[in-house]
């Protein structure tokens, strides 16, 4: 039942979202790209939060450097259908190779995309609402519990892809002291998101914030005027060539095309915030 409501939830962003595009134009990716493959397999410890509203919120640690202080923990969250495993395994990898401390965290909006199993989906109390803009919960308990654990020591970069890529402007407006930045991947804009689009909360967010859409999302009404009204506040917004919708933007198998170049302006806007200076 859990896996009907997380396939029920990426078709219902898909056919709402006038962002939302289909999850990946190529084949399922089964290893890292050459560029991202640069660490040794790593052990994950485990994190769970409880949620005020209950629900237990599964995530995996992805760290190689933890508590040297030198760049923001990053936390990875993933798009409609999806999971942690799943979307971010390469990614993760490669971030936490890069010096970062990285935790990704599987929210109630989601399922079995990219092969992985959603723990918190699994363990979703009956009853409970798992819509996407209910999911802004799980998210801020994510939050609150890498930072009783010894994380966030130069604060979190909260990352973000298609519905959650909206919901972490919310969560950086709830959580302003601890937030250093914030990236979204096709932040959603469409009706399955009405009352929880990026830009009411945006305004709020004193951090560094960089979005980024692929031009046939950009093209699109909603993304069109999400993207006027983000820059507005001082957003940094990039349209990747060759780019697909969510994350899975940086992953060479997913894109069928090298996305090197896009993975390196990302790491050094990431960098740039706690470092020198936000670039």
């Amino acid at each position: 039942m859990r896996v009907l409501v997380g396939l029920s939830l990426a078709l219902a962003l898909t056919a709402c979202d006038p962002v939302g595009m289909p999850y990946g134009n190529g084949p399922m990716a089964t290893a890292a790209a050459p560029e991202m493959a640069v660490a040794p397999p790593m052990s994950r410890p485990t994190l769970t939060a409880v949620t005020s509203d209950g629900v237990t919120v599964h995530g995996n640690i992805w760290q190689r450097f933890r508590n040297t202080g030198e760049h923001p923990t990053l936390l990875l969250f993933h798009q409609g259908g999806s999971n942690a495993d799943g979307e971010y395994s390469e990614i993760a990898e490669w971030l936490a190779s890069e010096g970062f401390d990285v935790i990704t965290w599987d929210s109630r909006a989601g399922g079995e995309l990219y092969g992985g199993e959603n723990l918190t989906v699994k363990t979703l109390p009956d009853g409970v609402p798992s819509g996407f803009c209910d999911a802004l919960p799980d998210l801020l308990a994510a939050v609150d519990e890498a930072e009783r654990n010894g994380f966030g020591d130069r604060g979190f970069i909260l990352w973000g892809s298609s519905y959650t890529g909206a919901l972490v402007f919310h969560a950086a407006a709830e959580r302003p002291d601890v937030t250093e930045g914030v990236i979204a991947f096709s932040p959603a804009s469409g009706g399955a998101m009405r009352s929880c689009l990026a830009i009411e909360r945006a305004a709020e967010v004193k951090a560094p914030m960089l979005a980024l859409n692929p031009p046939s999302e950009i093209a699109r009404p909603t993304a069109a005027e999400q993207r006027e009204q983000l820059e507005a506040l001082g957003a940094r917004y990039i349209i990747p060539e060759n780019g697909i919708h969510g994350s899975s933007m940086l992953v060479d198998e997913r894109t069928e095309a090298d996305m090197s170049a896009l993975r390196a302006e990302v790491l050094e806007w990431l960098k740039g915030i706690g470092g020198s200076g936000e670039s």
